[in-house]
């Protein structure tokens, strides 16, 4: 027999942008990957006992998933003519299957890095001890988020004894890992909201009343101290989520009680979501869309119900300001720039008609600045400040800077490695080190404040200053930053009054090349494949450049999930108070 159950991707943690539009992407593309793989016997990790039984598995990575270019709509229903064509598609369970899961036969998945499973013959210790411990495979495992695929490519074939191997896999998965009470072993809030997404796919399909009390289980968690959110946490996405499919759990089982409590914390938490501009709590550009696509969702389901009127509108306000935010979160190239926790994907398209040229957040801690909103080769700048690091930000709240010029990336933040607090290119990429900030001898960014102090925006030239105590009271800490269109030139200074010995720490974006320059030098000199030349002058003394080091990880750049290039890292030190560096374009 011959069986091809692709696993059509689990979204990890919370980075997933819920539009409809993105849907068919994601199916062409996992299934190019899948026929690909199929084709050219790229069967890695396959079993002895599967390749003995001729069962053929088609290995999709996960960290493909976290492509949010190809993320699953997993809240929408889809268009009228989709569910003509397609009734299953109601059900939201995300793409399906490109390969078909026949009744009768064994239901074989691969995730990897971990060898192939069998549907109903899963070892129970698995869910306790997974076989890999990266956080987010476990998020994928444990929280069945490999079934939807599956699930909706047998409805849609009408195999319902594969369904019903699935529904008995939940079952058994509640049976011999039962709720420990705590966050252990799959039963943390973002495992169980997972799994509840699963069984609200599942039961969609199915009606199985067997699916009843696993769904009872994950509801639980989410509507007790485990929930992400207030009172236990301030307003996250996960919340949010957790709420919507509450909601959809309350609606599937008929019970009004969880449709009230979901709703009235969706009421509740509306208000403190965003800031006054629209600008997301989390400190990540990407999460400024995964949330605005969200809470436009929430006042759809809110306005079904009676009494939720003024919320609805407030909160589709709200939307409408973070879509804006989200604009000027897109640079000249039409991606993304990369602050927090965020990958290099498609950003909003510019409106020319918002003609000011800065946007500045107070509450949030962002300054954009661009000239245009049509030339793909104007200048654009961003400067991070504001409260503490939280959520998916990083510190880089001392002025942390990015930069672009005539139509290249010149500075550059780290990007979104993986979520592993135990793996160094995580640690990294949340570093001050991984940012465009200075760092004082024996200095460790904390908590302090972060303001801005004065700005000067004239035509051609913007200026803003920002006064911090970010590595401590004595270690209090200035930064001007100018930025000049018409030269295409960036000019920082950094003053800390008290340090004997500090850094500067600059990341290129990874296409430029060093064409000159030395240590202890004062100058250096990039190109770009485009032709452009980058030029780098210091009144301090250039320290080194790296880039690629490994142990401890220096000199990386992450534009997409599980992805790591090398890209210059330059570290400039200094003795004296004041120290400026200068980025120019050519």
């Amino acid at each position: 027999m011959r069986i091809d159950p692709t696993v059509g991707g689990f979204p990890a943690l919370d980075l997933m942008r819920f539009d409809a539009r993105m849907g068919e992407k994601v199916r062409r593309k996992i299934a190019g990957i899948a026929v690909i793989a199929l084709a050219a016997g790229i069967l890695h990790g396959s079993s002895a006992a599967a390749e003995a039984a001729d069962v053929h598995v088609i290995p999709i990575d996960p960290v493909l998933t976290e492509d949010p270019d190809a993320l699953l709509d997993l809240y929408r229903a889809g268009t009228v003519r989709a569910q003509l064509a397609d009734p299953t598609a109601s059900a939201r369970c995300g793409a399906a299957a490109p390969g078909p899961v026949p009744d009768g036969e064994d239901i074989v998945v691969k995730l990897s890095p971990a060898a192939p499973f069998t549907v109903g013959k899963i070892n129970p210790t698995t869910w306790r001890r997974p076989p890999v411990a990266d956080p987010t495979w476990r998020m994928g495992y444990e929280g069945l988020m490999w079934m939807r695929p599956l699930a909706r490519r047998a409805a849609m074939d009408g195999q319902t004894k594969s369904l019903d191997a699935l529904v008995d896999q939940v079952v058994s998965f509640h049976a011999k890992n039962p709720d420990p009470k705590s966050n252990s072993y799959g039963w943390d809030e973002g495992t169980a909201l997972r799994r509840l997404e699963t069984e609200n796919c599942l039961y969609a399909l199915t009606g199985s009343e067997k699916l009843r009390k696993p769904i009872f289980n994950d509801v639980n968690v989410l509507l007790g101290f485990r929930y992400y959110g207030p009172p236990y946490a301030p307003v996250h996405n996960h919340g949010l989520m957790a709420n919507l499919q509450i909601i959809r759990a309350g609606d599937h089982l008929h019970r009004a009680d969880w449709t009230k409590r979901a709703s009235d914390r969706l009421v509740a938490e509306a208000p403190l979501a965003f800031s006054k501009r629209g600008v997301i709590w989390e400190q990540a550009s990407q999460y400024q869309v995964v949330n605005a696509d969200l809470w436009d969702q929430a006042a759809r389901t809110l306005a079904e119900s009676p009494g939720t009127g003024a919320a609805v509108t407030s909160i589709r306000r709200s939307v409408a300001n973070a879509r804006t935010a989200f604009t000027w979160m897109t640079e000249p190239d039409g991606k993304i720039v990369q602050i927090g926790d965020s990958e290099k994907i498609d950003g909003e398209a510019a409106n020319p008609s918002r003609a000011p040229r800065t946007f500045r957040d107070d509450q949030t801690g962002w300054i954009i600045g661009r000239w245009s909103w049509t030339d793909p080769k104007t200048s654009y700048y961003t400067i991070r400040y504001g409260p503490s690091r939280r959520a998916h930000g990083h510190h880089d709240r001392a002025g942390g800077v990015t930069y672009t010029a005539k139509g290249v990336r010149v500075l550059v933040g780290p990007g979104k490695y993986n979520y592993d607090r135990k793996n160094n290119f995580y640690a990294y990429q949340i570093s001050a080190q991984s940012h465009n900030v200075p760092i004082p001898a024996k200095g460790k960014a904390g908590n302090g404040a972060s303001t801005v102090s004065g700005s000067v925006a004239q035509a051609a030239a913007h200026a803003w200053t920002i006064k911090n105590t970010v590595y401590g009271t004595g270690r209090a800490h200035s930064r001007n930053v100018n930025v000049n269109r018409d030269a295409s030139r960036m000019t920082v200074t950094d003053k800390f009054p008290k340090a004997q010995l500090w850094r500067q720490y600059w990341h290129l974006d990874p296409q430029w090349r060093r064409v000159s320059g030395v240590k202890n030098g004062k100058t250096l000199v990039f190109a770009h494949p485009s032709g452009r030349k980058l030029r780098i002058t210091t009144t301090g003394a250039v320290s080194g450049f790296v880039k690629g080091i490994t142990r401890p990880p220096a000199g990386w750049h992450y534009p997409s999930f599980g992805n790591r290039v090398q890209a210059y890292e330059i570290v400039i030190r200094s003795t004296a108070p004041t120290l400026t560096t200068t980025f120019t374009v050519s």
